[in-house]
């Protein structure tokens, strides 16, 4: 649908693109971590780890973004003008 200038489809696909993205590099650092702790690399494991918590939190953040953006488009489209 396409209203004031967005397309909310697009906007959802290029979220959804946005949250793979996360969750594909969430699962690569994953990788890499059982990787390091195979040859006892702490100091790179603790940052891998740092890495996927703030990924975890970044992927929780956009929970929702489904509904956000028909709330928002549902908003955007009720505005009157006057």
């Amino acid at each position: 649908m396409h209203d004031v200038g967005m397309n909310m489809s697009q906007l959802a696909m290029s979220v959804k693109q946005v949250d793979d993205t996360i969750e594909l590099a969430h699962e690569w650092s994953h990788q890499l971590l059982h990787a390091t702790e195979n040859f006892d690399m702490e100091r790179i494991g603790a940052k891998l780890e740092a890495a996927m918590a703030a990924l975890h939190e970044a992927h929780a953040a956009l929970e929702g973004y489904e509904e956000a953006i028909e709330a928002d488009h549902n908003s955007v489209g009720s505005v009157k003008l006057v």
